[in-house]
């Protein structure tokens, strides 16, 4: 893909960041993928190098890059470290949420996640209810100058280890989904406890569940006008969904460039593997489909940049791409055979990361709904 669709300016960009991932990121990736928590010192790195300003409007620290130098910077990080992609994409979503805030919230966390000195997650799951965004059971009831939130979210990205959540929660529980209301809540409030999941992949990002037990939030932290949360989320996953369907091809193309090294080094019955049609045919097929779906996800990206609608295409991507991250890395630690199937390779982690990509912000049930309602209406 490189030199179409892309301006010079992009691939510049493009060979900077992965001069930096691999000089600074590479080493120790493999360990840091199993830690639990991920290392602040390279998020603060990652902050001087201006890589997590990259989403966020100038007159808040950031760069207002567009988004697909954005997704030009996530692609880059993931392919080396998968957990430097997400938070690389972090501060560019949150923001978005926060533009739907008041200027006061903006100016107190938006400059702080561009200096790494505070990071957020969407805690919007709840234990009862995941797709069904509407069925939420927490709530905010307001108290004079304050609303008091009682609930408990689950499966929360980095929610452990964040600062603030940006949460949805019913100011009118009798209301559906005009009754959610979206709000920024500092995660040290009293009344706030958090317990951490032990997962199969994504362990830096420390998933989380998060109580909230009678908390007193200042009304100045509503996001938003009340009733209108569920509508700011819809908006917002639009951007969140690409960005996660970039990761997993990343971690799809890391692996099939490792399989394609290693059939072309190891013998079978006299020759290099990849002389076998059963292996070379599974490389052509991974590398066709990986390219197709990021034509896919940048395309997505630059109808964002245009201001035009993108919702179908952004469920495109999330349904796909991590089907065939998953199916790539599958084939590429079976390339490698029973070495890739230890710790000693990266691959079984990549394949633990991958399908956690098949569930974050919508399963490919919910993603193929949105596709087919845009195609023949409601």
């Amino acid at each position: 893909m490189a030199g179409f669709g892309f301006s010079e300016e992009q691939e510049m960009f493009r060979q900077e960041i992965r001069r930096f991932a691999q000089r600074e990121l590479a080493p120790g990736a493999k360990e840091r993928a199993k830690q639990e928590g991920y290392s602040r010192e390279i998020m603060k790195r990652m902050a001087e190098l201006g890589l997590l300003s990259l989403g966020v409007p100038p007159e808040y620290g950031g760069q207002g890059a567009d988004r697909v130098t954005l997704g030009v910077a996530v692609e880059e990080l993931a392919k080396v470290d998968m957990a430097a992609g997400m938070i690389g994409l972090w501060p560019a979503g949150l923001a978005q949420f926060l533009s739907h805030g008041s200027e006061e919230l903006r100016q107190k966390y938006l400059p702080a996640m561009v200096k790494g000195e505070c990071t957020g997650c969407l805690p919007i799951t709840e234990p009862h209810c995941g797709s069904d965004a509407g069925a939420i059971r927490t709530t905010a009831i307001r108290e004079g100058d304050y609303y008091i939130l009682n609930g408990e979210k689950t499966s929360s990205t980095m929610g452990m280890m964040a600062d603030m959540g940006m949460l949805p929660a019913k100011t009118d529980p009798q209301a559906g989904i005009r009754g959610i209301t979206f709000f920024l809540v500092p995660l040290d409030l009293p009344g706030i406890t958090r317990s951490r999941f032990i997962d199969m992949g994504w362990r830096p990002l420390t998933r989380a569940s998060i109580f909230l037990d009678n908390v007193r939030l200042p009304v100045g932290h509503r996001v938003g006008e009340e009733g209108k949360g569920y509508y700011i989320i819809a908006q917002g996953f639009d951007f969140q969904r690409v960005g996660l369907s970039i990761i997993a091809l990343s971690l799809a193309q890391s692996s099939l460039e490792e399989a394609i090294n290693y059939a072309k080094q190891r013998t079978a019955f006299g020759q290099p593997i990849a002389k076998f049609e059963g292996i070379s045919f599974k490389l052509a097929e991974h590398a066709t489909y990986i390219e197709v779906a990021r034509l896919l996800c940048y395309r997505a990206l630059w109808l964002a940049d245009q201001g035009l609608p993108h919702s179908k295409e952004a469920a495109m991507c999330k349904w796909l791409c991590p089907y065939l991250a998953v199916n790539a890395i599958h084939d590429a630690l079976l390339i490698h055979g029973h070495v890739a199937y230890s710790e000693d390779y990266p691959i079984e982690q990549r394949l633990r990361d991958a399908i956690g990509y098949e569930m974050a912000d919508g399963t490919a049930q919910i993603m193929k709904l949105i596709v087919a309602r845009q195609l023949l209406g409601r």
